[in-house]
């Protein structure tokens, strides 16, 4: 039973009224004495406290007709199922903000009060799901959760709110909406389903990937947007960073400043300098500008920002110049490392220490107790042991004289004759595009026209062919550098040598990015270290295993082919088996940018928002309204209270008549 007028059922209340007074009537007081009363006899009158009602059956058809007639003007009617199952209860995602920027101030706690506020204000009836984000969406409490427990909601939702905190990840609010259109699963088909999104909503979020999905016509989004209390912030990000000769010599910073900032001035250090090594100087509001960091006689690796009212993007880490020592052996004579005319010779010169890269070569008719990670081989060589070097993971570059060392190694039937063609040969056909011939796959860097090679090699097994990756040919069609995977390690056969008394290549623009590039795919690269942000992976080897530590000092093992996403801001300590490498993670660049958009910037991108939401409702009310007066103008179940009313009124006339006519007749 529905009513179109609820109002009027609190006139059925008015029966109390009359019973009441009858309780408490008082007889009078003031006695007057008549003379027609003389032959009367006195009656003592009955004490308040012991009134009692006497005709029951009189008094409870006053009291129904006092609540019959409160129905009948409430304007009752039926309401059908399908009615029933449109009642407005609502689906809910309610969406925070938990990236870094939510860590100013108390923006993190106004939003986890905002979000128990609307899980508070949630009927029982409704569905309701919690979720966080920042790179990602993350689920707190689903709609399965809701629908199997709905009475356990608002302590479950509060106690896993309770354990969360902001974390270091960029903002990126496309993907946390285009992630929560699928989680409003089944059960919530029938309902009025709602995002209420509780965020900073920061300049830096990204938005862009709203444009390649159509935002669902029935779902609608609130936007709480948590405004902190000042919008003075200063922010810094890594702009370039420059090395020479294994230390920092230059360190570049972008440095900005919001719109409408009251602030001006800051000052920038590395860690526990002293205070007369800072930079002192102003950056207006709005503004952004590139700084050079100051020097760093301590070698510290962080650059602390100050004078602005929030620092969680205040700090710069740098990882410390930590060039990676690889064992390079050259299977000869060491006393020629010396003799211009000599391939260890150029060996010598072309492996310097980089920033990142420290090579140690060797020398010596034997291989040493120390496995080497690089081995060169130039004409004859013992063959003992050398297939177990490759296999075992070993990087191995020969230039054979005779087949018998190639036949150990791989163990195929090769060939080796020299050509006795007394032309030089050139380089015809160079794959680029090989990973071992990686730095020459800038079409800039393409140009081997230039090389001349004296002395070349035939290499063939049965049939002319080579069993072998040709990686580069000479003019002749005859292969020039072949390769082969065996094991887990790597075998180049050259037909030629460097050396003057071969060819050019030695004295050629190409012959050290070859030999670096070479020490790259035996696992050196020779490449700067990448500048790392929150949500990126760590560089690891696939092949070994890794303890990683991160800026809590909490140890985190990774078996071979793990990988390990970065989560906080600081200095990772990176250990294999190998080598200990440490890597600089920053928060990322936009997260600085803080200054709020106006939440209609979302409309923009095909949302609808609750502004316009709220005016469909409210035609919606209005059309169930309408809806429910039509229902009850076409019941007039009211009629049938009038009916009752009536019959009531006439019996309880009929009723209070005998009932005066028994009270006038004589004692």
């Amino acid at each position: 039973m529905n009513w179109l007028f609820p109002l009027y059922l609190a006139g059925a209340a008015a029966i109390i009224a009359p019973i009441l007074l009858h309780l408490r009537r008082r007889p009078p007081q003031d006695c007057v004495e008549f003379s027609s009363l003389l032959f009367l006899d006195a009656q003592t009158p009955v004490p308040v406290s012991k009134r009692r009602l006497e005709n029951w059956l009189l008094l409870l058809l006053r009291c129904l007709a006092l609540i019959l007639l409160a129905l009948m003007f409430s304007r009752p009617f039926v309401q059908s199922e399908s009615a029933a199952a449109a009642s407005p209860n609502h689906a809910t995602l309610i969406l925070l903000d938990c990236s870094a920027s939510m860590r100013r101030g108390d923006l993190w706690k106004q939003a986890v009060a905002e979000a128990e506020s609307q899980l508070k204000a949630a009927k029982l009836t409704d569905r309701i799901a919690l979720a966080v984000f920042d790179r990602e969406l993350t689920t707190v409490w689903s709609f399965e959760e809701d629908r199997n427990t709905p009475a356990n909601r608002l302590t479950a939702a509060q106690s896993r709110l309770a354990e969360l905190t902001p974390t270091w990840n960029a903002t990126q609010l496309d993907r946390a909406l285009i992630a929560a259109v699928p989680s409003f699963d089944s059960s919530t088909t029938t309902l009025k389903k709602r995002i209420h999104l509780i965020s900073d909503l920061q300049e830096g979020t990204k938005l862009d990937a709203l444009r390649t999905i159509a935002w669902p016509a029935e779902l609608t989004l609130k936007v709480h947007r948590i405004d902190p209390a000042t919008n003075d912030n200063f922010s810094i990000a890594l702009a370039a960073r420059e090395q020479d000769g294994g230390a920092d010599t230059l360190v570049r910073l972008r440095l900005s400043n919001t719109r409408d900032s009251a602030l001006r001035d800051f000052s920038l250090a590395w860690q526990d300098a002293p205070k007369s090594d800072a930079i002192t100087a102003q950056i207006p509001p709005g503004a952004s500008r590139i700084l050079t960091a100051p020097p760093n006689p301590t070698n510290a690796t962080t650059l602390n920002l100050s004078g602005d009212t929030f620092d969680f993007d205040n700090s710069i880490f740098i990882a410390p110049p930590q060039p990676r020592t690889v064992r390079i052996h050259f299977l000869g004579k060491d006393v020629t490392r010396d003799e211009a005319s000599s391939p260890l010779y150029y060996l010598a010169r072309a492996f310097q220490p980089t920033d990142t890269l420290a090579p140690v070569l060797t020398a010596d008719e034997k291989l040493s107790a120390q496995v080497p990670d690089v081995l060169f081989i130039v004409g004859d060589a013992p063959s003992a042991g050398l297939r177990d070097y490759v296999e075992r993971g070993g990087f191995l570059v020969t230039v054979p004289s005779d087949a018998t060392l190639l036949k150990a190694v791989t163990g195929l039937d090769l060939t080796v004759a020299a050509d006795t063609d007394d032309e030089y040969r050139m380089l015809a056909d160079v794959k680029t595009e090989h990973p071992l011939l990686k730095p020459f796959a800038d079409p800039k860097l393409r140009d081997f026209t230039k090389l001349r090679f004296w002395k070349h090699r035939h290499i063939q097994g049965k049939g002319d062919s080579v069993p072998l990756e040709t990686l580069a040919k000479f003019d002749n069609g005859h292969p020039a550098i072949l390769s082969a995977r065996i094991g887990k390690g790597t075998l180049i056969v050259l037909a030629s040598g460097w050396h003057p008394g071969d060819s050019q290549f030695a004295l050629s623009t190409k012959f050290v990015p070859l030999l670096y590039g070479w020490l790259a795919a035996a696992g050196f690269s020779h490449d700067p270290a990448a500048t790392l942000l929150v949500g990126d992976t760590l560089p690891l080897d696939a092949t070994q295993s890794h303890t990683i530590t991160d800026p809590d000092n909490k140890p985190h093992s990774l078996k071979p082919g793990e990988t390990f996403t970065a989560t906080q801001i600081g200095l990772h300590k990176v250990q294999s088996p190998a080598h200990t490498q440490i890597v600089a993670v920053n928060l990322p660049p936009d997260e600085g940018r803080s200054l709020p958009l106006e939440p209609q910037k979302l409309a923009e991108y095909g949302i609808k928002l609750a502004g316009a939401a709220e005016a469909i409702a409210t035609s919606e009310t209005t059309d169930q309204r309408l809806t429910a007066t039509d229902t009850e103008q076409r019941q007039n179940l009211w009629w049938w209270f009038l009916v009752t009313l009536l019959a009531v009124l006439l019996l309880e006339t009929a009723l209070a008549g005998r009932a005066r006519q028994s009270s006038a007749q004589p004692a």
